[in-house]
């Protein structure tokens, strides 16, 4: 006789809570590496309630026409924040959000626990640069951030291969002769995406270094896909369509720097 199959209505799922509405926000990835740790910490010390990490706030700030629009910010506690940026500005993308339901499996009960409601993209809020007047449209960006995206350039340009000479070059069952002019197929690598607020970093400090680049330059110096460089360069460049420059890329006015810099910029040269 085949054995029955007992059905255990604690393994069932629950969805009381399904229809509640909850906020996905997502985090930069050094974010959720330090949240995680503290999470960890405070669960060793068998603390009941975990650190204090982070404190939502609803301001008014204006945004790039002048106008003022509400917006939620995001301020990582001063403990938890060292070594990484503190100040986060969440932008709303709601609207390109998938439906999405949100699980939990607390001693293998599985229960949904909500649908995400609001979905939002944290990054590295931008501040005035010192000394820039009212209008100027300078930005200073976060110095640990800036230090963050050197550090991941400088390992990501670093060389991981290595060369070894051999000093006998008959190898053992190498062939006699080698035929000459069989083509190979080319390998492409394959570029990762960036973050969008780590790669406009990069291309501030490189627009830092020269006024205008063509595409090819920045494409090699940054390795991102080309679309997604372009959407990115798009905010804050614009390309020469026309005059000395012609092809070039080159900071949006609010974004150079003024003055006696800026005019000595735009010289054609000689």
């Amino acid at each position: 006789m085949a054995e029955e199959e007992v059905w255990h209505p604690q393994e069932a799922l629950q969805t009381d809570s399904a229809q509640r509405k909850l906020w996905l926000v997502k985090v930069p990835n050094f974010v959720a590496k330090r949240w995680k740790a503290c999470c960890e910490q405070s669960a060793e010390q068998g603390q009941q309630q975990g650190r204090k990490l982070a404190t939502l706030r609803l301001v008014q700030a204006p945004d790039e026409s002048g106008a003022t629009k509400t917006q939620y910010q995001l301020q990582l506690d001063a403990g938890v924040a060292a070594g990484i940026p503190q100040d986060f500005v969440m932008r709303n993308t709601t609207k390109f959000a998938d439906p999405m339901l949100a699980f939990s499996d607390a001693g293998g009960q599985l229960a949904a626990e909500g649908k995400a409601w609001q979905k939002f993209d944290c990054e590295v809020a931008r501040k005035a640069a010192p000394g820039a007047g009212a209008g100027a449209g300078r930005v200073a960006l976060d110095p640990e951030y800036r230090k963050l995206s050197r550090q991941r350039h400088q390992a990501a340009a670093a060389k991981t291969r290595t060369v070894q000479y051999l000093q006998d070059t008959k190898l053992v069952g190498a062939p006699a002769t080698v035929q000459i002019g069989q083509k190979r197929k080319e390998v492409t690598e394959k570029r990762d995406r960036m973050e969008a607020g780590e790669l406009t970093a990069i291309l501030f400090r490189l627009f830092e270094k020269q006024p205008r680049w063509n595409f090819a330059q920045l494409q090699k110096d940054t390795n991102q896909p080309t679309q997604h460089l372009k959407e990115v360069l798009g905010e804050i460049a614009v390309k020469n369509l026309r005059g000395p420059y012609k092809d070039l890329w080159e900071l949006k006015k609010e974004y150079r720097a003024g003055g006696a810099e800026e005019q000595q910029q735009q010289q054609p040269p000689t």
